[in-house]
């Protein structure tokens, strides 16, 4: 709830602001008001407390948050509600039966079928709960974020470590929805930050100081303006009626006291002042300014501010006003996220959060590296070849490599685009199975694996030469065959002209035989090639006699130019 119009109030002294302005600094953030922003997303499911991972969107919603608070290199510093303060009770108990209220009215009108109006009653039935903010707390701790846990209410605590410096822990402003912030004497206020970090700011000390804005707080303290605020109306105390903001303003501008101010009500308005009220109105001004907090240092509670004069003789029952005493050791385990605040009782140490965090993404590099493809080495250069197959690569040195890679002008391009420059000096490939690929095709040639005999020529070299490019997953690498063919005679081989005889002939690649799914190897003259892991090893024989093909072969291969 907060300050009743104190935000509207105040809109002169307010500016908008990107949260980049707070880089390298602490921010604090009222955890609450993010939890009942977030809950708005997945209400029906947490008002039904269904299953799945849908009613833990206010995580999501959170963390999104955080990240962009860490984007700009802000360190957020969560703070939770802990315990109620006794004299918020009252408060309390009128939300909550609002609460059962609506959501009463929300499942009527489920039972209707209006889903539509059914979710706008459970989002303001919906409320944050202990074991909300518990799993908030295990994903804090799993994205290491700062966060602690208030004995009590978290706008103090908040207020506490704004007061300190940022080498002690401080904080250089706050993040929050709630107007109570200003009241509890927090120096800069953000409020309304949106997801691209835009917001509106508040800095009390340029309140004070102003000259000529208006309303105008220049006779004003902390003092003072936390008593406007709790006469306008507040959570621990409600408004005298006829007194909003504008008119608490006025009557602490006129009588700059407290006390004058109560006198001034009780003759103007009679019996609609409590008896009690002024009692009531020191109290709540003396939470805002000496509630209990956690220290973290000495790991122990103590006041946001030291006691006045006129609370130091009280007795410890007497000031539980501000929030029970407790023990060192349970405010630490509050405090740490491992007792719940408001049962007591210690949370499932074991319990975790069924919210995965977001796997990111692979960088376009790792993509590649975690290819699947299969280089064929040379049969005469198997030796210079490491295969590490216990780790599931195959590391392949500088001497592998013997030639630059060959593309077509359209596939260089692309390759450009995606892929840097191959390294000669190093390539990792994975030797893991591809991902099976039918092979139907209707059209392709199809060649048996049948040896070609060769009686009097013997083949005296065959150098198969290499480089692989490609994308990270589906690779289509063209390679190139030599084979010496210095000892065939002119029958095999026909010849354009006689100038063009030489002792090597290249043999471009254009039928292609499909290697583990992905690598494709073409040859011209070599009628089939048999793959193996380590080696490539082409047979060619020759049927000196009948001077022709073998007849298994398909009849498209004698449409094929020699």
């Amino acid at each position: 709830m907060g300050i009743k119009d104190l935000l509207r109030f105040m809109k002169p002294y307010i500016l908008p602001i990107h949260i980049q302005k707070y880089a390298g600094t602490r921010v604090g953030i009222d955890a609450y008001s993010w939890l009942h922003k977030g809950a708005y997303s997945c209400s029906m499911e947490l008002c039904l407390d269904t299953d799945g991972k849908k009613k833990l969107r206010y995580i999501d919603y959170f963390m999104d948050r955080i990240n962009l608070l860490q984007h700009y290199e802000i360190t957020p510093v969560v703070v939770l509600d802990g315990g109620r303060m006794p004299c918020k009770a009252a408060t309390g108990d009128e939300r909550q039966r609002k609460r059962k209220a609506n959501f009463d009215a929300a499942m009527a009108k489920l039972k209707e079928g209006n889903v539509g109006a059914a979710v706008e009653f459970f989002q303001r039935a919906v409320s944050v709960t202990s074991s909300m903010a518990h799993q908030l707390i295990q994903v804090l701790k799993s994205e290491n974020v700062e966060f602690i846990v208030a004995p009590y209410e978290a706008d103090a605590q908040l207020a506490y470590l704004s007061s300190l410096e940022l080498e002690q822990g401080g904080i250089a402003a706050v993040i929050t929805e709630d107007s109570d912030l200003l009241a509890y004497g927090c120096k800069a206020v953000i409020f309304k930050m949106d997801r691209y970090g835009k917001g509106e700011e508040l800095i009390l000390d340029t309140v004070f100081q102003a000259v000529d804005q208006k309303p105008s707080f220049q006779n004003f303290d902390q003092e003072l303006f936390t008593a406007m605020c709790v006469l306008a109306g507040c959570d621990f105390l409600p408004s005298v009626p006829g007194v909003g903001i504008s008119r608490a303003h006025g009557f602490i501008s006129k009588y700059q006291s407290v006390e004058r101010v109560l006198s001034v009500l009780k003759t103007k308005k009679g019996k609609l002042v409590p008896d009690d009220y002024s009692n009531s109105l020191m109290e709540a001004v003396s939470v805002f300014q000496y509630a209990r907090v956690y220290d973290f240092h000495a790991k122990k509670l103590k006041h946001l501010k030291p006691l006045s004069q006129n609370l130091v003789n009280l007795s410890v029952e007497e000031l539980e006003f501000l929030g029970p005493d407790l023990s060192p050791s349970v405010a630490a385990a509050i405090a740490e996220g491992n007792v719940d605040p408001i049962t007591m009782e210690a949370f499932n140490r074991f319990s975790v959060s069924e919210r995965q965090p977001k796997k990111p993404v692979p960088s376009f590099k790792e993509q590649e590296k975690g290819s699947s493809f299969l280089l064929l080495p040379l049969s005469e250069s198997e030796e210079r070849i490491n295969l590490k197959r216990s780790a599931g690569e195959a590391e392949i040195g500088p001497e592998t490599v013997l030639e630059a890679p060959k593309y077509f002008k359209q596939d260089l391009d692309l390759h450009k685009l995606m892929l840097p420059q191959p390294d000669k000096d190093h390539m990792v490939i994975r030797t893991s199975n591809p991902s099976p690929a039918p092979d139907n095709n209707p059209f392709k040639i199809r060649r048996k694996t049948d040896e070609i005999k060769m009686e009097e020529y013997d083949l005296q070299e065959l150098k198969v030469s290499f480089e692989t490019n490609g994308e990270a997953m589906d690779v289509t690498s063209r390679k190139e065959v030599t084979i010496d063919l210095s000892k065939l005679d002119d029958s095999v081989i026909k010849q354009d002209s006689e100038e063009n005889i030489e002792k090597k002939r290249s043999v471009d690649s254009k039928d292609v035989v499909e290697i583990q799914g992905h690598a494709n190897m073409t040859t011209k003259r070599v009628r089939g090639a048999k793959p193996r892991a380590e080696s490539f090893k082409v047979k060619t024989s020759y049927d000196k006699k009948a001077n022709k093909i073998n007849k298994k072969s398909s009849i498209l291969d004698f449409f094929h130019p020699l």
